[in-house]
């Protein structure tokens, strides 16, 4: 999904998606309807504008407490994205950590109940009513970020906190997250019940909409959250290396493509190869280049016959290789990124085996299944 870099803080892009944008434009155009008794057109424009601004800088400092925690455990921090219904930290695969993570987990609310703290001092001293009314904003904008996230509901903070509680206890982290995911199911789905029959019962559309979505959003966040969870579990600890195949059918460089077609297409379930100079042999060798069936439509049928295979295939600078200690996490997001059925690891210019979705997806299936609660 696209997505641009609006800043870069402490080492951690901060990225933000176009529903966000979207988003602020609809913050500020709502506020300035509340705004508009105290200050007038003008000035009601301008604060709704600043109103949704500090609401995404509140955001931002909530992740950011994510962000920071995490790197000073040593995790790897990618990006803090914003979207329209909130943030996400980006944090790299690692062995869980109960402890760890619940601190991770609760850094973000902390910050948010830092700044709700603030904007009710705030709300307190200012003596101008519009500034007051926005020092409000802030502090109740921030108070529910900080007790919503606190619920215990998977994949939100306080269920996060839920899974680590479970595991610390039992020492089982897969149940520990289908447990947390369940209650993140539960509560999104009554969350979305509330708001249908309160939108229903006071005939606030936005409101209960809102609520409604937000709770269909949490419901199905919870299962996303527990399947990425299950597959990042099932990897850990292992590497492109120990899951790559290393029986696999290699093709010759001079071989013309109808032959290439008739001998390892047709029939067959793979649909690319690497190419080699000597495909027959055992010893590992360098990749010359990756023949697929999106490298045969560049030709007609009838130049098949007198087109040779190094004509056609994918040269190896175009590949996307794996290096043979890459995490099996990473290397599976980068095949399914690549849009490939399947990626090279080598070892310099020397193939050693290749990595196919098939064979992920079994792995993982064969690994659900053992770690089922």
């Amino acid at each position: 999904m696209q997505t641009l870099t609006i800043a870069t803080i402490a080492g951690v892009p901060i990225r933000c998606r176009w529903s966000w944008l979207a988003m602020l434009l609809l913050a500020t155009f709502l506020l300035h309807w509340m705004y508009l008794p105290l200050a007038g057109p003008a000035g009601a424009w301008l604060l709704a504008a600043f109103a949704a601004l500090l609401l995404c800088a509140s955001v931002v400092l909530h992740e950011l407490g994510h962000a920071l925690v995490a790197l000073r455990y040593g995790l790897d921090v990618h990006a803090i994205t914003l979207f329209a219904l909130g943030g996400g930290t980006e944090i790299g695969d690692s062995a869980p950590e109960p402890v760890r993570d619940a601190l991770v987990a609760v850094a973000g609310p902390a910050v948010s109940v830092v700044l709700a703290l603030l904007g009710g001092l705030l709300w307190w001293l200012f003596p101008v009513p519009a500034l007051a009314t926005l020092a409000l904003h802030l502090a109740l904008t921030n108070g529910v970020v900080a007790l919503f996230n606190l619920l215990p509901a998977y994949p939100l903070d306080g269920g996060r906190v839920l899974w680590a509680v479970l595991y610390y206890l039992n020492d089982d982290a897969v149940g520990a997250a289908w447990v947390a995911a369940l209650a993140g199911r539960v509560c999104g789905w009554l969350l979305f019940v509330a708001g249908l029959l309160y939108t229903f019962g006071s005939g606030d559309m936005l409101n209960g909409s809102l609520a409604s979505l937000i709770g269909y959003f949490l419901a199905r966040q919870a299962i996303i959250g527990y399947r990425r969870f299950s597959v990042q579990h099932a990897l850990s600890n292992l590497s492109a290396h120990d899951l790559m195949q290393r029986g696999f059918r290699a093709v010759a460089p001079e071989l013309p493509l109808d032959q290439f077609v008739g001998r390892y297409v047709l029939g067959q379930v793979d649909q690319g190869f690497p190419v080699l100079l000597l495909p027959e042999a055992d010893a590992p060798q360098p990749l010359l280049g990756m023949i697929t069936m999106r490298n045969l439509r560049r030709f007609q049928f009838n130049e098949w016959a007198r087109t040779r295979v190094s004509e056609a295939m994918t040269p190896l600078h175009r590949i996307h290789a794996l290096p043979p200690e890459m995490p099996a996490g990473e290397a599976f997001r980068t095949l399914l990124e690549s849009g490939e059925e399947q990626l090279p690891v080598m070892d310099g210019p020397v193939l050693l085996g290749m990595l196919r979705r098939r064979d992920m997806f079994g792995y993982i299936e064969r690994q659900r299944k053992a770690q089922r609660p």
